[in-house]
């Protein structure tokens, strides 16, 4: 089948250099590819494609001449200071893709510096990001202002680009991005008529160790009528009608850890038992008390199924990075074991399988056996076979380029099949411009026989473990007045145990409604899972009234974004809209408990910022409280700085900037920590623990050096070198001695200096 693919998304209409002295009437001309096309040109091309452009022509706001080039540049530099080293300008005039809205994107580039600025305005001209990067500068990791002395700075940036904005956003949070970045992230909510507004926000980011604005991002809705704040309907009565329509399911869930089984001495997978909403999203209009399942509607759109035949690709008939392959020699031996089955039976049990989707034209690509990776299991190999139509594709005179494919995998022990998928054509006519209309023989309900009988027969026993969970058409066969037609359906059987359903567990498969022959098939199924019990859960309203009383379940503003295509013409219209909405995050109730829960299994707590009351806001304490905005603390009221520090302790600061402590050389314990060990975990996790071990050509320069371990001389002399550590006012190391909390703060800090300097360059 050929792709019909929306352009619409992303693409690309001007690309070009700019100067002063070479600005063309852009409005004039268009580009393709190396090709420039004048207005008025008619070119051979794809009808959608075509269409598409049509889409694009309608839709754009303000256009792509030299004089709205000049001035957007204009309203950009009134805002924001281009200094003259900037001195290589570019640009791009492209669709944004989400909303159909163009965008101009302005890049100014320091080639020396081999840096640049980047900012983006829509068609009004407003700024909506901006970038400033230097790919050379290495900075240091370390912030040497504290996060809430930068605030101020994030707010006049802000007013600076759009005062009007400004006046409407709500502080909401900021965080450290990371070591590696530097930067404090600063956010803003919209808010209207005391309203929160979710969906429109601004983030400011700033380098926490140069004080400077390195990017900002605005999501802001301009031109669109706020509905006024008073609702109709109380929040009470939100919650009943999202009773009535949604309700809280229980299922399992992996938390991603093992435990010990010892019957069999073997490692286990945990399920743990969870209440979740049975959609993902839901809103009550607080004016009608009507219900939103969707935030997006799509009228008479000819693409809007498009992606969900793309999403259909199953990939799970090949095995990815990091297959074993053996070689033919290996092969050859493996095939005279007798309990695996020969190639020739392999791809027999696939061609004579009467339920598969199999185009006459097919024929062998390639097949090889393989460890079976897919499931983590190097005792059992499968056959990997891939089949396509042979013939060559002339593209100079053919339109349509579909070629038959399909690829299985099949157990080489049993000769179970464990995945397939095959492709399926479509019935557009390139030569008329049409689509042809296919008897449809088989529906939903025909199909979803048709599938069982199949997987009964190549799955039996997890089969009858599952449950139906979804079935969503699939296939699009044709189009009729721009509404699709599905000829494929989609099935998906979630692993069920004492009644509940394991989603991470499932079966699932495709059949077509033409020839009724299973085009997708495959499965994921952990043999080695432990179930919690599900004695002694609540009940599925009560587990309603927990979720509804967490924080997030309130009255909000949202957009609503409506698509309509008509007559050749394309439009996109948003709305805002006064709704109750249940933004709870994460959405796992406890069926004990009633409590939240993580996407671990795990009682969740939400994360707050490290305050020590033991902790003044000081100069002295500016250290304790950098890394506190680093998002590096001790859980808990009080800091304790003069107490000494554990080994496990300042393994956990160490995983908090970036680093997995967990070497076979390191050292571990709830023991307090010399600094000659401080040292040496510093130069492991430095990655020089090998050179640090050759001690005798090492020289401290420390008067007690002769007190160092000799294990750790090496470690202690490197740590030196990098500015880790350092003498006392006595040229002394004090090798035996304690470290506490406040000072293992300073060396955390010096270590994140030593880690990001010339050395690793």
């Amino acid at each position: 089948m050929k792709k019909i693919i929306s352009l619409v998304i992303g693409g690309v209409l001007l690309t070009t250099s700019f100067s002063p002295l070479s600005i063309q009437a852009l409005g004039d001309t268009a580009t393709s590819g190396s090709r420039t096309i004048a207005s008025g040109e008619v070119m051979a091309v794809d009808p959608v494609i075509n269409e598409t452009r049509e889409i694009i022509a309608s839709s754009t706001k303000g256009d792509a001449s030299n004089k709205a080039l000049e001035a957007v540049i204009l309203a950009v530099k009134s805002k924001i200071e281009i200094p003259e080293k900037y001195s290589d300008f570019d640009y791009n005039f492209y669709n944004s893709g989400y909303n159909n809205e163009f965008v101009w994107s302005l890049v100014w580039r320091d080639t020396k510096e081999n840096g640049h600025i980047r900012v983006e305005a829509d068609g009004d001209n407003r700024i909506i990001s901006y970038n400033k990067y230097n790919y050379n500068q290495k900075d240091n990791p370390v912030p040497t202002n504290r996060k809430k002395e930068l605030l101020g700075k994030a707010k006049d940036f802000i007013k600076k680009i759009d005062s009007s904005i400004f006046n409407k956003l709500v502080y909401k949070d900021s965080y450290f991005e990371g070591i590696y970045s530097n930067n404090y992230v600063y956010t803003f909510e919209r808010v209207e008529n005391e309203i929160s507004f979710p969906d429109n926000s601004v983030s400011v980011g700033i380098n926490g160790a140069t004080g400077e604005v390195v990017f900002f991002n605005s999501n802001w809705l301009y031109d669109v009528k706020v509905p006024s704040g008073k609702a109709e309907i109380d929040k009470e009565k939100a919650a009943e009608i999202i009773k009535d329509n949604i309700s809280m399911k229980l299922v399992y869930r992996s938390d991603n850890y093992r435990i010990f089984d010892k019957a069999t001495s073997n490692e286990k997978g945990k399920a743990y038992l969870v209440y979740e909403p049975s959609q993902n999203y839901v809103a009550i209009d607080a004016k009608t008390g009507q219900v939103y399942d969707n935030r997006a509607e799509w009228v008479n759109d000819r693409y809007g199924s498009i992606a969900e035949e793309e999403k259909q690709m199953d990939t799970s008939a090949t095995v990815g990075a990091g297959r074993v392959t053996l070689t033919d020699k290996e092969m050859k031996k493996i095939e005279e074991l007798k309990n695996l089955i020969s190639k020739e039976e392999a791809i027999n049990k696939v061609l004579d399988n009467k339920y598969l989707y199999l185009d006459k034209a097919l024929k062998l690509n390639n097949i090889s056996l393989e460890k079976n990776n897919y499931y983590n299991n190097s005792e059992d190999y499968v056959w990997n076979m891939y089949f396509m139509d042979p013939k060559e594709i002339d593209y100079s005179t053919e339109k349509d380029y579909y070629r038959a494919y399909a690829s299985a995998r099949v157990d080489a022990k049993s000769g179970k099949i464990l995945s397939f998928y095959a492709g399926l054509n479509n019935y557009y006519d390139e030569e008329t411009d049409k689509w042809k209309t296919v008897e449809i023989k088989y529906d939903k309900d025909q199909g979803k026989k048709i599938l069982e009988k199949f997987i009964n027969s190549e799955n039996p026993s997890r089969f009858k473990n599952s449950t139906l969970a979804n079935e969503t058409p699939d296939f699009v066969a044709y189009y009729i007045d721009m509404k699709p037609v599905y000829a494929g359906y989609n099935y998906q059987y979630n692993r069920v145990n004492e009644g509940v359903e394991y989603p991470n567990n499932n079966i699932y498969g495709a059949v077509d409604g033409i020839t009724g022959k299973v085009y997708s098939y495959g499965y994921y199924w952990e043999d080695d899972i432990v179930f919690e019990s599900t004695k002694g859960i609540i009940n599925a309203d009560k587990a309603m009234d927990y979720y509804l009383a967490k924080d997030g379940f309130g009255l909000k503003y949202e957009i609503n974004i409506v698509n309509t295509k008509e007559n050749n013409s394309y439009e996109t219209t948003k709305n805002i809209r006064l709704v109750y909405r249940p933004d709870i995050n994460p959405s796992g109730i406890s069926p004990f408990t009633g409590e939240q829960l993580d996407y671990n299994g795990a009682v969740y707590t939400s994360r707050k910022p490290y305050e020590y009351k033991d902790v003044p806001d000081t100069k002295d304490n500016k250290e304790i409280l950098l890394l506190a905005d680093m998002n590096i603390g001790f859980e808990g009221e009080y800091f304790y700085p003069d107490k000494d520090i554990t080994i496990n302790e300042i393994s956990k600061f160490l995983e908090g900037v970036g680093y997995r402590y967990n070497r076979e050389t390191a050292l571990k314990g709830d023991k307090n920590i010399s600094k000659e060990e401080l040292a040496y975990i510093f130069i492991t996790e430095l990655g020089l623990e090998k050179v640090a071990k050759l001690n005798e050509i090492y020289k401290t320069g420390f008067d007690d050096e002769s007190a160092i371990n000799k294990d750790y001389v090496g470690a202690v002399a490197l740590a030196k070198g990098l500015g880790i550590v350092e003498a006392d006012g006595n040229n002394n190391f004090s090798p035996k001695s304690k470290i506490t909390r406040r000072e293992a703060v300073k060396y955390i800090l010096k270590f994140l200096e030593a880690r990001n300097g010339d050395i690793y360059y």
